[in-house]
């Protein structure tokens, strides 16, 4: 049985160097090509949508504004000058609002809370006919 053995001391370079690879990956410095197939991001293919995204909602956001406008001075009846400080402060409240969600969501609390959250707080200001027509 002692001439089966292996000697550590008798092994070939490759061998070694297989061995000290298979305990690196074991103990992750190294990542293997599945891991990194695993694990890569959308990266291009999801840019399309992105952009989609993004430009849909510049449109509504400047087709929201126009309609807000006429509203507040037709239905409200406000001077022109009010009611253009109000868009503008919409306007940057809107595109500010993510900036500190995402800060307060990468530092404190995680995205899958703040989503929660900021749900639940849409839920209790939107008004009970928009609540009636999502259900």
């Amino acid at each position: 049985m002692k001439c089966l053995q292996i000697i550590p001391s008798r092994l070939s370079s490759s061998s070694k160097e297989q061995q000290q690879q298979q305990q690196q990956q074991r103990d992750g410095k190294i990542l293997s090509d599945s891991d990194t197939k695993q694990r890569k991001p959308g990266g291009w293919k999801a840019m399309p949508f992105i952009l989609g995204n993004e430009t849909f909602e510049r449109m509504a956001s400047f087709g929201l504004l126009a309609n807000f406008m006429v509203y507040l001075t037709r239905e409200l009846h406000m001077d022109q000058v009010s009611a253009a400080t109000i868009l503008n402060l919409w306007f940057g409240v809107s595109n500010f609002a993510p900036l500190l969600g995402a800060f307060i969501s990468d530092s404190y609390v995680g995205r899958f809370r703040t989503i929660a959250f900021g749900s639940f707080a849409l839920f209790l200001v939107c008004p009970p006919s928009f609540i009636n027509y999502l259900l």
